[in-house]
């Protein structure tokens, strides 16, 4: 898969706020590594002393740490340094090709061999075994669910291999070039037309900036396995290569493994020559970009350019750049997100952006969402005059102090979390912390070093230093402006407008906003419990306030410091009226930017800025779900939040506009996705009057929040409760709290709210089959093929269970055909759609492939559906591939707060969630070929319902990149 780096700033904000001064840059995240030491601020730091570094006599480096969580797990990195940063013009995508041939045949793994030997072995290809190009490197991942002997050994005999032991066959090449080229033309649409262009734009002559791993049409068609065979044995060598282990395993055993199968590694010949950097044009004056996006949403981009700024070895002194960095950031997007909530703004959202290319440039962007396409003047001039005003005036050390506030508490927390932290996020954090493009990694050490060296940086930053952090970063070249509206602009026109935004007076310095206290301390009398049981199997305690209100708690901590919490109330969309499903799906994503009653989304956002809380809706299909992710110190204020959030709602007007634009925009970009058109022509066919299909624009457009209040308020509000807690609390405290707010509101009524008239998915007995026409590339086509099932019920779970285990080996079939054997699609997707009491069942298969391949993919899912169906299409080699990725990682799933939060979720009402639970692994596990024969026999000899969605002939982009204006 290809890594993206380069994304311009984007087009449209959807629908989601958050508090600036909680966030922190990726950059800014390893900026503040570090352990703390005497000596200068120039002296490097070093690194966590618990990784084991190492450097084999061929110049391959290594590094080793030891990590309990997951138990008996270990998660793998080979790290190349080459990407399409290093590709000649001729060979643009060679890197991200080589990667995809590391799956297609080696010295010890013979071509089609690979994933079925890690399959058999409980690693599934695509989740355990994946790998990804990026600019400057080539990632080859495992996560091993058991990191036994074998599987060590099978792991290192492949990663051997990828270092010196592909094999590329012209077939293999010929074959695996298809799926190369599928998965560039998944990509295909308005928003990667932009991508190029924007891309060629701003950064003309730049190498990274400009050149996509994904590579170019034209030169993909013409790499030869010739080719391959060159560029790998030039760059794949182990002085350009990094191993990483993270896992409860022996060091020593991964030190000696390392070195018995890498120590023969040599390169040949020479090392090769790098690229040579590109350079910023810094005389370039004011340019203009315009580009008439009506498939798209509307976005203003405004960037300067600057050379980069190599600052060395990791120190405290570049720690301190990184940090007030983040500060000055985290100030100015918190003032532009107060200023959207203004219903006069004339922008919808605004942030300001710092990135930087290797030794190439470095990018401060300002970009804008304008409240309408008529007011991008205005839009853009009100973002710069907050970018100005900061420029004349500085920030304010109240601003500073609360930004600061949010990361001490954010690494205190990452201090308490620290000995629960899973190895693939450790060996992330190490893959990050490794040196690229020839520039100085950051020290990888301990959260408890990074607090301190936070804390000794902070204590010695002052308003004036920040100041002079911005304005450092703020300046450059002349701008460079991009306009991407439906109906643009004269370039002329926008310079006229820049400079005219330029000239104006500078703002008056800010006024800081009068923080008001959190209203909801006080929900009345704490309640009492007034049952207790427990619930033996899996073993989770069961409580019942006076109230009503029913908890669900189990105290874990599989990771410290956290807890979730979820809200279960309602029937979901069987309460809802189908003419009223548009609001009731907006309203479930407006909740949270509408606030509440006694206060709006942005104040809260400064109220909770060093907390961790959260409130996000969802509806289901028996029933509506709050759920909040928290901390133990946090645990009060998520559930004032949760409970002011099922008491007095807001529904307020402050992001109005927002919601308006990203309907506007996702209508735009809906008839360009072959996916969505594929989607609504099924539902079209099966029921032109079905409320689940997009309503006409202006009638989405008129269901705004009095119509969330109507929908949703009185579920919210008059619903039964049921509560789950889980995480790293213990009961006392977690009902002492829970006392003080959900179990001391009043009592609610328990009459069943689901309507008699709800619509439910019924697929036709007669064949059905759609071709569709989208507006999007006119490279690209989606397959959409269905067969209809059953509507679940309790009494057929062994027939679901079954089906489960048909979807795993269909998924298996469908990509060895399709994918492997044709060469025709990169990502083939199967899936099962189940519910009981509700839709009927499907399973699915979709495809997204080159038009010309359509109809050859059609017919190759058919025929593998055929010989499933045949009596003996499924073996036991089958079934045991697909099945035994799954057994292997429940352990390490059972040990998470989201297994048991879904376990016990919604449990009280429905006791056949915890049964299912407890049950399926073992039904999995003893599940024979003959079960499994019998539902693909029974489901798949029908002929499937399909639909095609194919590019319009006289539409779509085109698939290559188009040169800057």
């Amino acid at each position: 898969m290809v890594k993206r780096v380069f994304v311009p700033l984007a087009l449209m904000v959807l629908l989601v706020v958050s508090p600036a001064s909680a966030q922190t840059p990726a950059n800014a995240l390893i900026a503040a590594q570090g352990p703390v030491v005497a000596g200068a601020d120039t002296d490097p730091l070093p690194g966590d002393p618990g990784v084991r570094n190492g450097t084999l006599p061929n110049g391959m480096t290594y590094a080793i740490l030891k990590n309990p969580r997951p138990e008996g797990a270990a998660s793998i990195r080979l790290m190349v340094r080459v990407g399409s940063f290093e590709e000649a013009d001729a060979d643009r995508g060679i890197a991200h090709f080589l990667e995809h041939m590391a799956f297609n045949g080696t010295r010890s793994f013979p071509e089609g061999e690979l994933i079925r030997r890690f399959a058999e072995a409980g690693i599934g290809f695509g989740r355990d075994q994946n790998a990804f190009t990026g600019p400057f490197s080539t990632v080859y991942s495992l996560d091993l669910n058991v990191a036994d002997k074998d599987r060590l050994d099978l792991s290192f005999a492949w990663m051997g291999d990828v270092a010196d032991g592909l094999i590329f066959a012209p077939a293999a090449v010929e074959r695996e070039r298809g799926v190369v080229m599928a998965e560039r033309e998944a990509r295909l649409g308005p928003a990667f037309d932009y991508q190029q262009r924007y891309s060629a734009f701003v950064a003309p002559g730049l190498r990274g900036p400009t050149r996509s791993p994904i590579g170019e049409a034209s030169t993909l068609r013409a790499i030869s396995s010739e080719a391959l065979t060159a560029f790998y044995k030039a760059w794949y060598r182990p002085e350009l290569a990094t191993l990483i282990v993270v896992g409860d395993v022996d060091e020593a055993d991964i030190e000696a493994r390392i070195r018995t199968t890498f120590s023969d590694w040599t390169g040949q010949g020479p090392l090769p020559v790098s690229a040579v950097p590109g350079k910023p044009d810094l005389a370039r004056p004011l340019d203009v970009m315009v580009s008439a996006e009506r498939q798209q949403g509307s976005g203003i981009s405004a960037c300067r350019v600057r050379p980069a700024v190599l600052l060395g070895p990791d120190s405290l002194q570049r720690r301190k750049v990184y940090i007030e960095r983040n500060l000055w950031l985290a100030i100015l997007n918190r003032r532009l997100t107060r200023l959207a909530q203004d219903p006069e703004a004339p922008f919808t959202s605004a942030s300001v952006s710092v990135s930087a290319w290797g030794r190439e440039a470095a990018y401060t962007c300002l970009g804008v969402t304008p409240r309408s396409d008529a007011t991008w003047r205005e839009g853009l001039a009100a973002a710069q005059a907050e970018v100005a005003r900061m420029a004349a005036h500085g920030v304010t050390q109240a601003e500073i102090d609360r930004v600061v506030a949010a990361q001490k508490e954010s690494n205190r927390s990452a201090i308490v979390s620290a000995e629960t932290r899973f190895s693939a996020r450790l060996a992330a954090g190490l893959l990050a912390a490794q040196p690229f493009d020839g520039l100085d990694a950051s020290a990888f050490t301990r959260p408890e070093d990074n607090a301190a060296i936070y804390d000794r940086v902070v204590a010695g930053i002052t308003p004036a230093s920040v100041h002079d952090a911005f304005l450092r970063e703020i300046g450059g070249s002349e701008p460079l402006i991009a306009l991407a509206l439906p109906e643009v602009p004269d370039a002329e026109a926008v310079r006229v407008a820049w400079q005219e935004i330029e000239a104006r007076p500078v703002p008056d310095a800010v006024a800081e906003a009068a923080t008001t206290a959190w209203a909801y301390t006080d929900f009345g009398p704490p309640g009492r419990v007034a049952t207790r049981e427990i619930v033996d199997d899996p073993g989770f305690v069961r409580l019942t306030f006076e109230n009503g209100v029913v908890v669900n708690f189990k105290s874990v901590n599989f990771s410290r410091d956290a807890i979730l919490v979820a809200v279960r109330f309602g029937a979901g969309s069987l309460e809802v009226a189908p003419a009223d499903y548009p609001a009731a799906g907006l309203g479930t994503v407006m909740l949270t930017p509408g606030g509440l009653g006694k206060h709006s989304m942005v104040e809260m956002a400064d109220l909770f800025s060093s907390r961790r809380v959260a409130a996000q809706l969802s509806m289901q299909n028996r029933s509506f779900v709050l759920q909040g992710d928290t901390r133990p110190v946090d645990l009060e204020p998520q559930l004032q939040l949760l409970t002011a959030t099922l008491t007095d709602p807001g529904f307020r007007r402050d992001f109005d506009q927002i919601r308006i634009n990203a309907i506007r925009t996702l209508y735009r970009s809906r008839t360009s996705s072959p996916e969505a058109v594929a989607t609504d022509a099924l539902l079209k066919a099966i029921d032109p009057a079905s409320p689940r299909l997009p309503p006409p624009l202006d009638v989405i457009l008129e269901a705004g929040p009095s119509d969330f209040e109507r929908v949703l308020k009185p579920a919210l509000t008059q619903a039964p409760l049921e509560v789950t807690v889980v995480g790293d609390v213990d009961e006392a405290t977690a009902v002492e709290a829970l006392s003080r707010t959900l179990g001391a509101i009043p009592a609610r009524s328990q009459i069943s709210r689901a309507r008699d008239d709800t619509w439910f998915l019924r697929y036709p007995e007669a064949p059905l089959e759609e071709r569709v026409v989208h507006e999007g590339a006119r490279d690209r086509a989606v397959v959409n093929l269905v067969w209809p099932l059953f509507v679940g019920d309790g009494e057929r779970r062994d027939e679901l269970r079954a089906l489960g285990l048909l979807r795993l080996i269909m998924a298996d079939a469908v990509r060895d055909e399709v994918r492997e054997a044709l060469g025709s699609a990169y990502s083939p997707g199967v899936s099962l759609q189940t519910s009981d009491f509700g839709d009927q069942g499907s399973l699915d298969v979709s495809i997204a492939t080159n038009p010309a391949q359509a109809q050859i993919v059609r017919e190759a899912v058919e025929r593998v559906a055929a010989t499933l169906a045949s009596p003996g299409g499924i073996t036991a080699t089958a079934l045991e591939a697909a099945r035994r990725p799954v057994l292997d990682a429940i352990p390490a799933s059972r040990r998470t707060n989201g297994w048991w939060l879904g376990v016990m979720d919604g449990s009280a009402r429905e006791p056949r969630i915890v049964r299912d639970a407890i049950d399926w692994e073992a039904a999995y596990r003893d599940m024979t070929v003959e079960q499994v024969q019998a539902v693909a026999t029974t489901w798949l000899a029908r002929k499937p319902i399909v639909v095609q969605a194919l590019p319009s002939p006289a539409a779509g982009v085109a698939t290559e990149p188009a040169t800057a204006p």
